[in-house]
């Protein structure tokens, strides 16, 4: 299909778009068991990207990373922390091609795995938290270099077990789903300061000059995960990379170029991308047109809905209310407008022809009469009898103005 591909999700049983992930080059979307969670990768033929998002708050997990030895001396506590909030730094990429990829039953964890038949090289396993932080291979209870280059055949999650309701320890007789309970992100480390300012800007650009993986030692690229991998640059022949500085390099080859040191098909891709990758993490309305119209389906921005000002939530709110106030006086004063023309009209149409205003009032004064009788009697009156009954006395003031 097209690529970029437009990542979204849709309403179990209307069918209908809720949330627009946005368009890149993804071809997969993997849910937690919970459904809290949730990855939209590229994996097969593509290269790899994963993004990591909160389906409950419709954002992308943000990472903190740890950087030991900010603070200075060598107790922990003098450790610091960033958090990394940018899509283009939260975005990861396996430094594998990808064949198996799944949560675990807990839905803490995100696997991926380069196995055989499909890849017969740089077979292993790659293990990602929540947030897309790639787990150190020194904790993983296996050793991918006894796969190499072609000895994975599969690897998979062993399913949790299904709760027993017989032996559940509340004694509620409420049959539970998960074996494991559904649980938010984590809050951010306590026990690291967190770094903010000019302080987190430094150490994010530090991060992203050196693509540190976690802050702990991790020789992943990318920031706090198995990143994205660097943009590509010119084609630099051998002999000039060698150089001194009187060898001659390329214009896009040099560091700091206007053209950003990248080839010109990576322009030219990202050109055609920048006009197709407009749609970004949207959350779909429906609005509903008049009678008999079709209904439309609009997309708009999960963070400026209804807002293309910029403007703060109480702003809006007061914003409303004021629109609201301003309809329901010109409403008021419309009404108020309306019968004053009805009751000039009744006035000039009484002076056209009296008498047949006066036989009018006179029948009316009848049926209010025949309304008081049934009322003597227990009958039970509507509000149309009743507004008939309360007119009753401005009736007979017009009648005695016409003098007949």
């Amino acid at each position: 299909g097209r690529m970029p591909a437009l990542a979204s999700l849709h309403h179990g049983i209307t069918g209908e778009p809720t949330f627009l992930f946005g368009r890149a080059h993804r071809n997969s979307v993997d849910i937690s068991p919970h459904g809290r969670f949730l990855v939209v990768g590229g994996y097969g033929n593509l290269a790899g990207g994963m993004d990591f998002w909160d389906r409950n708050k419709g954002k992308m997990i943000p990472r903190h990373v740890i950087l030991p030895g900010i603070g200075g001396g060598s107790d922990v506590n003098n450790e610091c922390y960033v958090t990394i909030k940018e899509a283009a730094d939260l975005t990861v990429t396996s430094s594998s091609p990808v064949v198996g990829h799944e949560w675990s039953p807990d839905s803490r964890t995100y696997l991926v795995s380069t196995t055989s038949p499909r890849m017969n090289v740089e077979n292993g396993i790659h293990l990602y938290r929540y947030d897309g932080a790639m787990v150190e291979e020194s904790r993983l209870p296996w050793d991918n270099s006894k796969y190499l280059p072609d000895k994975l055949l599969s690897a998979e999650y062993v399913p949790a077990p299904f709760p027993n309701t017989e032996n559940n320890s509340n004694n509620s007789g409420k049959s539970e789903f998960y074996y494991y309970p559904d649980r938010p992100q984590s809050p951010a480390p306590r026990r690291y300061n967190e770094l903010k300012g000019e302080d987190a800007n430094a150490a994010l650009t530090k991060l992203r000059a050196s693509h540190v993986g976690n802050g702990k030692g991790n020789s992943n690229k990318g920031i706090g995960g198995a990143g994205a991998t660097p943009a590509a640059s010119a084609y630099v022949p051998p002999a000039a990379r060698k150089a001194g500085g009187g060898a001659y390099v390329p214009p896009g080859a040099r560091r700091g170029a206007a053209t950003g040191g990248t080839s010109l098909a990576e322009r030219m891709r990202q050109e055609r991308e920048g006009s197709s990758a407009a749609v970004s993490a949207k959350k779909v309305t429906k609005k509903v047109g008049p009678v008999g119209a079709a209904s439309v389906v609009a997309a708009t921005d999960a963070s400026s809905i209804n807002n293309p000002d910029g403007k703060s939530k109480n702003a809006i709110r007061r914003e409303k209310q004021r629109l609201a106030k301003e309809k329901a006086e010109r409403e008021a004063a419309e009404a108020e407008r309306r019968k004053k023309d009805e009751e000039a009209a009744r006035a000039q149409a009484n002076m056209a022809d009296p008498e047949k205003r006066a036989k009018k009032i006179k029948k009316s004064l009848k049926q209010i009469e025949e309304i008081k009788v049934k009322e003597r009697n227990g009958e039970e009156l509507n509000d149309d009898q009743r507004k008939k009954l309360a007119g009753e006395e401005s009736l007979r003031e017009e009648l005695a103005s016409l003098g007949l």
